[in-house]
């Protein structure tokens, strides 16, 4: 039988999603993958981020 309680856990384990670093692999910013992501999850309305 399924235990919900490791079903709900499981469940917000799966469900969170892996934020974006706003530096690049060799440490320098680079905001042109973040703003992208960005301005796709909010339809074009947020604003760009330059620092």
């Amino acid at each position: 039988m399924k235990n919900r309680k490791r079903q709900r856990e499981n469940k917000k384990l799966k469900s969170k999603e892996e934020m974006l670093d706003k530096r690049n692999g060799c440490g320098i910013k680079d905001l042109t993958a973040y703003n992208a992501v960005l301005q796709i999850r909010t339809q074009g309305k947020a604003a760009i981020v330059l620092k």
